[in-house]
């Protein structure tokens, strides 16, 4: 696996929070940021496919109504006081 360096900013409160959970479980402090990476690559992943757009959530009553004009601007009554 290629890997490549990462340089961030954390603040003071950060870098406590991340020695001492990397003690805890006796890693290091790199690989518990890529641990809670790909924990946040997967959830993310998982939410974006769940996210549905507002189409998505009405396509199935698209057509549903029946005997009515297929496009409004054909019809000249309505258009009637259109722009006056």
């Amino acid at each position: 696996m290629q890997t490549e360096t990462l340089s961030i900013r954390i603040s003071k409160a950060e870098i406590i929070a991340l020695r001492k959970r990397a003690r805890q479980e006796r890693i290091s402090q790199g690989k518990l940021v890529r641990r809670a990476l790909q924990a946040y690559a997967a959830t993310s992943e998982s939410k974006a496919k769940t996210i549905q757009s507002g189409y998505d959530r009405i396509k199935h009553l698209a057509g549903i109504y029946s005997g009515r004009s297929k496009d409004l601007s054909t019809n000249p009554r309505h258009f009637e006081g259109f722009g006056e």
